[in-house]
């Protein structure tokens, strides 16, 4: 157990500790940008060595579902500075987990009305709900008011 918490080096990368976490899918950025929200719930885990983030879009048609950020756009990299630098303060890493939806995207949710991109043309199973019925929903808004969250 004691090793948990030493420092961990491979090659180029050196860590305070050993400790990783994982990434998962936060949904609070906002026109898929970073935000200080995001900047916050990074830094509050930076204990930890290594953070891997949530899943962002390398583009548009990367998006897919509601609120996940990108890094296509030079905003989007100004506002994930922001985030890794939040983290960096504390002496921790931050790797970006690049995720491109593919085809459970729904086409509500891309910018500008593109189709999804995707490894196949054959219809995943399942659905998506377009943001515009996500966020309209009335039992989840009360639960993000109940977290204490606006859309």
């Amino acid at each position: 157990m004691k090793k948990l918490f030493t420092p961990f080096e491979k090659g180029p990368l050196k860590l305070k500790n050993r400790l990783v976490m994982a990434p998962m899918t936060r949904s609070r950025a906002i026109g898929n940008l970073p935000n200080e929200l995001m900047a916050t719930y990074y830094s509050q885990r930076s204990g930890a060595g290594l953070i891997v983030t949530e899943g962002t879009a390398p583009s548009p048609q990367g998006l897919g579902y509601p609120r996940i950020p990108g890094i296509y756009s030079d905003e989007q990299v100004k506002e994930w500075k922001k985030v890794t630098d939040a983290v960096h303060q504390n002496g921790s890493k931050i790797f970006l987990q690049i995720m491109h939806t593919g085809r459970i995207a729904h086409v509500a949710n891309i910018p500008g009305g593109q189709l999804p991109v995707g490894p196949s043309n054959i219809r995943a199973a399942g659905e998506i709900l377009p943001t515009r019925l996500v966020y309209s929903n009335t039992l989840f808004r009360k639960l993000l008011a109940w977290r204490g969250l606006r859309v």
